[in-house]
C-alpha cells in the first residue's frame, strides 16, 4: 500500500517501493520480494511473505505516473465472502524542488479487484481507497501528509481520514542506508494508532537487500505487533 520522486527520503515516504529510473528511458519497473507486507505497520498479508512490482513513467517535467501491485490476505481473512488476494495502487503526481526543499503532490487509488459478499458488506464499504497526498524532504529528512476523498479501506463514514509520515535516511557509506519512520493515522469514526520502523539497507550485486523492525502502539491486534521484515528488490 512508488516514479520521478526527487529524493530518496520522498520515495520511502510512499506506500510502496519506488524504482530509480534509467537516464536514457522515462520508464522504470521493480520488482521485489518481503516477508511481510506491512502497512501503516498492520500486516497486509497474515504476516506471510509477498511478492510485489510496479512500472513507472517520469516525465522531465516533474510529472510522473505508475502502477504497483503486491499479494493481500487481510480482506479474504476478514470474512469468508469475500475473494480478494490482490492490491492495485494507481498513482500520479507531480515532483519538484524549492531551493533546498523538494516537494511531491499527487492522488493514489487503493484498488482491491475480488468480490464481496453479504457478511463483509454487513459491516464495511468496499475497500477501494482514495487519497491525495503532499510530500516534502529536505537533506535526509522526509514528510509526507496523505488525506482520504473516500472511505479509508472499507470502513464506514470514515472519509476524511489522515495520515502522517516522518521519516529519515542516512547513507552512511559502503552500501549501506539507514532509515526511520514515524506515522500517525486519524482514522475517522476508528481509533488512532501510531506505528513506527527502523532498520536498514544494503544495496549489493544490482539488489537492495532489507532489515526492518516494524511495530504500533495497537494492543489488541496481532498483526500490529512487533515483528522483523527481510525484503530483498530490483529496480530495471
Amino acid at each position: 500500500m512508488r516514479t520521478a520522486l526527487l529524493t530518496t527520503a520522498l520515495l520511502a515516504a510512499l506506500p510502496f517501493a519506488g524504482a530509480a529510473h534509467a537516464e536514457d528511458s522515462p520508464f522504470s519497473a521493480n520488482v521485489g520480494l518481503v516477508s511481510d507486507y506491512a502497512f501503516r505497520g498492520i500486516s497486509q498479508t497474515d504476516e506471510r511473505a509477498a511478492l510485489q512490482g510496479g512500472f513507472d513513467y517520469a516525465h522531465d517535467s516533474g510529472f510522473y505516473a505508475g502502477v504497483w501491485g503486491s499479494n493481500v490476505s487481510w480482506l479474504a481473512d476478514a470474512a469468508d465472502d469475500v475473494s480478494n488476494s490482490l492490491e492495485l495502487d494507481l498513482y500520479a503526481g507531480y515532483a519538484g524542488e524549492a531551493g533546498a526543499i523538494g516537494y511531491d503532490v499527487g492522488l493514489l487509488q487503493y484498488y482491491y479487484p475480488g468480490s464481496y459478499g453479504s457478511t463483509y458488506r454487513a459491516d464495511f464499504e468496499k475497500p477501494h481507497t482514495l487519497e491525495g497526498y503532499l510530500g516534502l524532504s529536505w537533506e535526509f529528512l522526509s514528510f509526507k501528509y496523505s488525506y482520504a476523498f473516500s472511505d479509508l479501506f472499507g470502513y464506514k463514514d470514515s472519509d476524511g481520514s489522515q495520515y502522517y509520515d516522518l521519516g529519515a535516511e542516512l547513507d552512511v557509506g559502503g552500501g549501506f542506508t539507514l532509515g526511520a519512520h514515524v506515522g500517525y493515522s486519524d482514522i475517522r469514526g476508528q481509533d488512532n494508532y501510531t506505528d513506527w520502523k527502523v532498520g536498514v539497507n544494503k544495496d549489493f550485486g544490482g539488489f537492495d537487500f532489507g532489515l526492518h523492525y516494524v511495530d504500533t502502539d495497537i494492543n489488541n491486534l496481532d498483526l500490529a505487533d512487533e515483528r522483523v521484515v527481510v525484503s530483498v528488490s530490483k529496480s530495471f
